[in-house]
């Protein structure tokens, strides 16, 4: 999915629920430094749909999910949310989301380059497929819908 078409799901979705995105406030639009930054600190590349979301739409709460932030003064800070599921976490999996219930939405990493295509992971089940291709697809998916 592109920027543009998830821009336009996000308008609709905000319209038809404006609620929805009155309950909680997104991290700052993160900049290029501050995704630099926490590439150079998680020595990954991260997903070119995963870089555009945070610049454009920042990270943390976000409608009905959240997304882990470039931001290094959030609570949903990638580095250090990556660091403290490093303990369970397989090395290559990256985690950008946390479902509340053990599990976590990860990008798979190959010679330190995440990959767009979204992975469901839990301790018990671990790794499954999503039909999520990109991080726009996940979000438009989880954000304006209740599961």
């Amino acid at each position: 999915m592109t920027l543009e078409t998830f821009r336009e799901i996000d308008r609709r979705g905000r319209g038809e629920d404006p609620a929805l995105f009155s309950l909680s406030s997104p991290d700052k639009c993160a900049t290029a430094q501050e995704i630099e930054d926490a590439e150079h600190l998680l020595k990954v590349l991260l997903p070119e749909s995963y870089r555009a979301f945070l610049m454009a739409f920042g990270g943390g709460s976000y409608g009905l999910t959240t997304i882990f932030s470039a931001d290094p003064h959030s609570e949903w800070y990638l580095p250090r949310r990556q660091d403290e599921a490093s303990a369970y976490l397989p090395d290559n999996l990256l985690a950008f989301s946390d479902d509340f219930s053990g599990g976590l939405y990860v990008f798979r990493v190959t010679n330190g380059i995440a990959n767009d295509c979204v992975f469901y992971w839990n301790q018990d089940g671990g790794l499954v497929n999503t039909d999520y291709n990109d991080v726009f697809e996940f979000v438009a998916r989880l954000a304006y819908e209740p599961a």
